[in-house]
């Protein structure tokens, strides 16, 4: 395998978040009032040469399939995009996945019963990326990140949190909102799986990665925001004794193939090869770190992308 080092640069590909509080609940991530709203996408995009992106859906009728091909997909096309998809009203909600594709609800409802888990389309930012190529015909993923800005946060109940320390209510927490969210991109080379490649940040500072399985800890939640539910409402969502999530990568070491680009293109895609991914943001609502003290927060997301060559 030849590899050409085509670097697709998606640099500072960042979401800004405004997380607004709908009704008067002020607990943990599980209740489903508390919603973000995607208030600008600051995105640069970058192909280097013979390597061109856009993002859209693709019409197979029209020449070029209909899209923008550029070398620097810009903040105003990515803007435009979720204006056009989303009808701008885009907005994040409390969600889990354990493929990274498909969706489901968690909390509880306005009488403080346990919601029944079920499938969503709604709350996830899912951007189609698109690669055309006259000599690179796979993609990896070589590079993510998530970032924000820290604040302080003062606590209005006593309770236990990520790092095992005992906060007591009035104290102050330093809170970092991209703690609790994720990225994931599903390719071609994801599909004999059905699970995307997902990432969250790696462990460090206050940040605690996924934890699954029973999170009860004999009924007053694991450390962090689960037990500051607890300690909030004396009680615990549903499904918190069985909790499964999408794995997750903290770094791209590895730099995993994500897409295998099809041949015979030049007709219709305007390059011999083509191939899309799907890139899917969300806030993972069992995370040990989403207290509502993300809300009002600013969340900065990146990814890399290399083209590689595979001889036939």
């Amino acid at each position: 395998m030849n590899k050409i080092a085509r670097k697709l640069v998606l640099s500072i590909l960042t979401v800004v978040l405004t997380v607004i509080a709908l009704g008067t609940t002020t607990f943990a991530w599980f209740t489903l009032t508390n919603t973000a709203q995607v208030q600008q996408f600051q995105a640069q995009i970058v192909a280097d040469t013979g390597i061109e992106i856009a993002i859209g859906v693709p019409n197979p009728a029209e020449p070029n399939y209909g899209l923008n091909w550029v070398t620097t997909l810009t903040t105003a096309a990515v803007n435009q995009y979720i204006s056009d998809a989303y009808g701008g009203a885009f907005r994040f909600q409390h969600v889990t996945t354990t493929d990274g594709r498909s969706f489901r609800t968690l909390g509880l409802d306005e009488f403080g019963n346990p919601i029944t888990s079920q499938g969503t389309t709604t709350g996830i930012l899912v951007l189609p990326i698109h690669f055309r190529s006259a000599s690179s015909n796979q993609i990896r993923w070589t590079g993510a990140s998530l970032s924000s800005t820290k604040a302080d946060w003062i606590v209005n109940q006593t309770f236990t949190d990520e790092t095992g320390t005992l906060m007591n209510a009035g104290s102050t927490v330093e809170i970092d909102a991209s703690d609790s969210m994720r990225i994931s991109v599903f390719g071609t080379l994801n599909e004999p799986t059905g699970i995307a490649l997902a990432y969250e940040k790696p462990a460090g500072d206050r940040n605690v990665t996924s934890q699954t399985g029973d999170l009860t800890n004999g009924g007053i939640g694991v450390n962090g925001a689960m037990n500051y539910y607890f300690s909030s409402t004396a009680s615990l969502p549903g499904g918190a004794d069985n909790v499964q999530l999408v794995p997750t990568l903290t770094s791209m070491v590895t730099s995993p193939l994500v897409l295998d680009m099809a041949s015979g293109f030049a007709a219709t895609a305007g390059q011999e090869y083509y191939g899309t991914v799907n890139v899917r943001v969300w806030i993972e609502g069992w995370d040990a770190n989403a207290y509502n003290s993300i809300l009002d927060r600013v969340i900065n997301a990146s990814l890399v992308f290399e083209g590689d060559y595979l001889a036939p």
